[in-house]
């Protein structure tokens, strides 16, 4: 079966990066598939644009050129109102970001131009689970959102606001780091209540709560090291009240994967999870601030194809 492409490059990531390897990467794409259709994105949310307008084409393979942010937005344009443009849309990732912490879950974030281009083609396709959000913006209003990777709430939604105002030759770990010191000045931590299918599992001040698709997130952070992307389950990660001296001590942890074990962390999974405060407390969604809680999530199971 033939399938129609188009690329969706966002330019701008990895420092202008991904712009000037481009065309390297559009000739090894059509020594493969012949002329390929794309798309630079202009700005926030052009991809989600793009990659609507690509599916109502009759396109059902949308490739991603770029970070995880516009791998967010892409995959948010493969829905309408109805849900799913195309029951049938896969999606393809050329990972060219500041995390990259998605293309880390599925071990492809050290991969050439050419074994990218390989996979991309050629690849397996997995049916992976995509989560929905709802969310309040800063005018009070309700907001949904779909998220790919991971979204989460508190200090680390502050780290992302952080890193977002780097230069963007900043990038990965060193740019979280970076990130995280850059918001220890004004760590906070916020009575949260997390809920996990409707019952109760945490109530007091954290650090933050996380709920994840993948592994990875901030630049190389296992934050989820149990997470599978296709389980129809989201993992829960709650860090308790914690101090900045002793975060400062544990972050190493946190890369590792071995912070679970810590006394101070808490885990859980679930299908539906909701995170509320009375405090305003701000989210992040695959590295990208968007909102506040209240925030609503539940999981889509196994609802669009990847290439692994």
């Amino acid at each position: 079966m033939s399938h129609k492409y188009f690329f969706i490059v966002n330019p701008h990531s990895a420092s202008r990066r991904t712009g000037r390897i481009w065309p390297h990467v559009k000739e090894e794409f059509e020594k493969k598939l012949g002329r390929i259709d794309f798309a630079m994105t202009k700005g926030n949310i052009h991809a989600t644009y793009l990659a609507g307008e690509a599916l109502y084409k009759g396109y059902d393979r949308i490739v991603t050129v770029g970070g995880d942010g516009t791998l967010n937005e892409t995959v948010n344009g493969f829905y309408d109102a109805n849900g799913l443009i195309n029951n049938n849309v896969v999606l393809g990732y050329f990972p060219s970001g500041t995390g990259e912490d998605l293309a880390r879950t599925f071990k492809i974030e050290n991969a050439g131009i050419a074994e990218h281009v390989d996979r991309i083609v050629n690849g397996v396709v997995k049916k992976i689970d995509i989560g929905n959000v709802q969310f309040l913006k800063a005018d009070g209003s309700m907001h949904s959102r779909k998220f790919i990777n991971e979204i989460s709430a508190g200090f680390t939604a502050n780290v992302a606001s952080t890193v977002n105002t780097f230069p963007k030759f900043m990038t990965g770990k060193i740019a979280f780091l970076l990130g995280i010191a850059g918001s220890l000045a004004m760590l906070k931590n916020r009575e949260i209540t997390v809920k996990a299918g409707g019952k109760e599992i945490f109530s007091g001040k954290a650090l933050a709560a996380c709920v994840t698709n993948g592994k990875f997130f901030g630049g190389s952070m296992k934050i989820a090291p149990e997470a599978e992307v296709n389980d129809g389950l989201f993992e829960i990660i709650i860090i308790k009240n914690m101090g900045r001296i002793e975060l400062i001590r544990k972050i190493g942890t946190i890369y590792e994967g071995s912070h679970i074990k810590d006394p101070k962390v808490m885990t859980a999974r679930a299908r539906e999870i909701q995170i509320t405060s009375r405090h305003k407390v701000g989210i992040e969604m695959d590295g990208e601030p968007v909102g506040f809680v209240g925030a609503k999530i539940n999981v889509h199971e196994r609802e669009v194809g990847f290439i692994v």
